[in-house]
């Protein structure tokens, strides 16, 4: 097969007005998910009910969305279910500014939840499908790292914005940006570069390569069939999945939870805690590119090596944290240990990529959802553990006590990367005989 350059152009230049468009709606998934640990008070005091709640109904929320999103992104593709999923959301955050009790603001964080997990699925659909391979794990870093200047945007920026014009027109405005990206997302999105007479990814990897690929991005697997597929997949899938688990639960813990708390509570500090949570997410960004940046140079050759010693150090940055619980009382002395803390847990996000390398592309949407919910099973399980163990009055006991636990976590998760299957250049695709309409899939390793 000869190569054509402009076709390739074209499916380059698509690809990345879709990752950009995709990529400004995720920056928007993180800043509402941080969004209530600073203008929560406000709400509560305006609509009544609980911050503690309102905070949960959106990690509970987003996880259930975890399978089902990843199941219709693959079954309806990217540009259905982007549009008319930020459109919910968009509706929920129009609701949220108009609400009168705090039932009705509930309902609303609910539907942005429900709205904004289905962005990230088709977002890595769209790099499946229109980007070559090997700009998979970058490509995610970049996403990570937007995201994570969302988190950082939901900080102090988001608190100035608020105390300027009221929560509620905050919402409103989110409202109003978001239903202008559904509207990109219906315009601009095409599922596959076959709907735009393109290439594929795969014919033009061929191209270039002169090896074929086993296997066809344009193929459709029954949705059921496809979480099956996943959900055998033993040391391919179900290691990445639990350490995940562990590592990101531990982090919402700490940034979205209880670290601002904890040094305001323990520490007499001059400076504000709250940029401690700044340089964890400014530490997440700087590893999420750079280890991205490195497999898809060839840097890195091992993922699975990679995260294991990302995850040894995440877990040694917890013992600190447990350790020296009250003590070294300097400012700069926990901003670095917070930094690193972001940055090593930033090393987690290689397993996206681990994992989806395993399993056929019409099943990439369900392989990646399959690992984030465990994400988010994490944080909303290890979240609401924390709060029966830190109430008011706060004390350093409680605080140790949750660092201790989470130190514990995340070395168990080291144990279960240790143990998890990474792709070879010589194994088989798992799975990829459904995708090709006949039997057998790679060996159980």
């Amino acid at each position: 097969m000869t190569e054509d350059p402009s076709a390739t152009r074209a499916v380059g230049r698509l690809g990345w007005t879709m990752f950009i468009v995709l990529t400004i709606g995720y920056f928007f998934v993180y800043f509402h998910r941080m969004a209530v640990g600073v203008v929560g008070d406000d709400i509560i005091d305006d609509v009544g009910g609980s911050k503690g709640i309102l905070n949960s109904v959106y990690f509970w929320t987003y996880t259930l969305m975890q399978i089902p999103c990843g199941l219709m992104a693959d079954r309806f593709g990217p540009r259905l279910t982007s549009s008319v999923f930020l459109a919910v959301a968009s509706v929920g955050s129009l609701l949220t500014f108009s609400a009168d009790s705090f039932a009705a603001v509930a309902v609303g964080k609910a539907m942005i939840a429900v709205g904004m997990a289905v962005v990230y699925i088709p977002l890595m659909k769209i790099v499946s499908m229109w980007f070559p391979r090997r700009d998979f794990a970058v490509l995610n870093g970049i996403v990570i790292a937007v995201g994570n200047v969302g988190a950082i945007a939901a900080g102090g920026p988001l608190r100035m914005l608020a105390d300027a014009v009221g929560w509620r027109d905050v919402f409103l405005v989110l409202g109003t940006v978001t239903f202008i990206l559904a509207v990109a997302c219906a315009v601009l999105i095409r599922d596959h570069p076959k709907d735009v007479g393109l290439p594929s990814v795969e014919e033009s990897e061929e191209a270039e390569t002169g090896r074929p690929r086993e296997e066809s991005s344009a193929a459709k697997v029954p949705m059921l069939a496809g979480l099956k597929l996943v959900a055998s997949g033993g040391r391919r899938f179900w290691p990445c999945a639990l350490a995940y688990f562990m590592v990101y639960g531990s982090i919402m813990v700490f940034q979205a939870t209880w670290a601002a708390t904890y040094f305001d509570t323990v520490y007499d500090f001059a400076l504000s805690a709250s940029w401690m949570i700044t340089a964890l997410g400014i530490g997440k960004i700087a590893s999420t590119v750079a280890v991205g940046s490195f497999v898809s140079h060839g840097i890195i050759k091992s993922k699975r090596r990679t995260m294991i010693l990302g995850g040894t150090a995440f877990a040694l940055v917890w013992v600190v944290l447990f350790l020296f619980a009250g003590e070294i009382d300097s400012y700069w002395f926990w901003m670095a240990v917070s930094t690193l803390f972001g940055f090593f847990g930033g090393f987690m996000t290689l397993s996206f990529s681990q994992v989806k390398e395993w399993y056929p592309l019409a099943v990439s949407g369900t392989a990646v959802a399959a690992t984030n919910i465990f994400l988010f099973l994490g944080a909303s399980v290890f979240t609401t553990v924390s709060g029966f163990i830190i109430e008011r009055p706060y004390t350093l006991n409680q605080f140790s006590l949750m660092w201790g636990l989470m130190a514990i976590a995340s070395a168990a998760a080291v144990v279960l990367l240790i143990v998890s299957a990474e792709k070879k250049a010589g194994d088989p695709v798992f799975g990829v005989g459904l995708t090709l309409g006949k039997a057998g899939a790679g060996k159980e390793r």
